[in-house]
């Protein structure tokens, strides 16, 4: 009863079955041209691509939100936290809209940059320098952003930050400009910054060598004659004393193993100016049948090449020496980068065959190392 009167009050000449003919055709009417009209182009969830923009291929890797904060805090990161950046976003747009300026036109150049030395995955002694001191390329802000186009990132599916990047070391504080990059649809990104030397080659560096492992080795061989844990110490006062390292009595063999590792230093373009491939390094201690100090190592040679007017230099040495009941092995390798001027790395030993045995280094350019040093006593425990 309820239906007939919806029915007679909107079309009181036709029939139910009818009226429902006529609903389902109108329906069909509507829907064909919004399936046969072409889908409107849209950005896929999580994307920054404004209307217009080419929607990213199907194969796209992810791009993290915030890159250049995330580049930043791993340089701190491997810095210990020695050195801390503050980001904050000036301008943004498609790098399409900057097409045909260059990197200074967007950035002013710094007074002052932030080095620091690669030690495979630490970055070592942050600090500034004055940037008219000739070791480092301020050439790239000269750079065209055309040159993405170049090397495969077209500007049109590219988007930019302009960043104000606050660096603090210690107790000094300085500011500059700084640029991210990102083609979203090609899963790149990259960081432009004239003031942190190598900012997103030390980090590239940095994240190869965690995820492939790197790090020193602690390598060592157990006292076959020595007790441990609980046994050690219910047995300490009527067992003989056993021959056996400071650092660990029931050890008689200890050393330290740093693998070889490569680093690269490119462009902002991907373009490679320096790679240096740092030798592997090894410092021991071995106590003999008289327990005394046996030090033992070696020091691999490094080498490296450079282009595009960077120039680089490596050296190695290893040194020994005892005192008393104590020994130290040194080894160590370290290469140097610099633009246009002679690199130089240079190692001196002192003191061979003390306890008071170093490696003294002439640098001059960025430095990356490898190696150490071990000093124990032996001793009956």
């Amino acid at each position: 009863m309820m239906q007939k009167q919806m029915v007679s009050l909107c079309t009181p000449a036709v029939p139910a079955r009818s009226l429902a003919l006529a609903l389902a055709l109108a329906l069909v009417v509507i829907l064909i041209p919004c399936l046969a009209a072409p889908a409107a182009a849209q950005a896929p969830f999580g994307t920054n691509l404004l209307p217009g923009d080419a929607a990213p291929a199907p194969v796209a890797l992810p791009v993290p939100h915030g890159y250049a904060e995330k580049v930043y805090a791993e340089y701190a990161a491997g810095t210990g936290d020695r050195i801390a950046f503050e980001v904050e976003t000036v301008a943004s747009g498609r790098l399409a809209s900057v097409a045909g300026k260059t990197f200074g036109d967007l950035v002013t150049a710094p007074e002052e940059l932030v080095i620091s030395s690669q030690f495979g995955t630490q970055l070592r002694n942050p600090r500034f320098v004055s940037s008219f001191d000739g070791v480092f390329d301020l050439t790239e802000l000269d750079a065209a952003i055309d040159r993405f186009a170049e090397v495969g990132y077209p500007l049109e599916l590219g988007r930019y930050r302009t960043l104000n990047v606050r660096t603090t070391v210690g107790t000094e504080t300085r500011e500059h400009q700084a640029m991210e990059l990102c083609w979203q649809s090609l899963g790149h990104c990259v960081v432009f910054d004239p003031a942190v030397v190598f900012l997103q080659s030390m980090v590239d560096n940095r994240v190869r060598l965690t995820a492939e492992g790197w790090g020193p080795r602690i390598l060592e061989v157990r006292n076959p004659d020595a007790p441990d844990g609980a046994l050690a110490k219910a047995t300490s006062a009527t067992r003989a004393a056993v021959c056996g390292l400071a650092s660990n009595p029931s050890v008689k063999d200890r050393s330290y193993y740093w693998g070889g590792y490569w680093v690269e230093y490119r462009d902002i373009f991907g373009i490679t100016l320096v790679r240096k491939d740092l030798g592997s390094q090894r410092s021991g201690i071995r106590c003999d049948s008289s327990c005394n100090p046996q030090p033992y190592g070696y020091s691999n040679a490094s080498s490296c090449y450079g282009t595009l007017g960077w120039n680089c230099a490596c050296d190695n040495a290893f040194g020994y020496g005892t005192g008393g009941s104590s020994g130290k092995w040194i080894a160590e390798s370290k290469c140097t980068h610099k633009f246009l001027l002679s690199a130089r790395a240079s190692a001196s030993v002192s003191d061979l065959g003390s306890i008071a045995v170093d490696i003294y280094w002439q640098m001059d350019g960025g430095e990356d190392a490898n190696g150490g040093q071990i000093i124990d006593t032996c001793g009956y425990f």
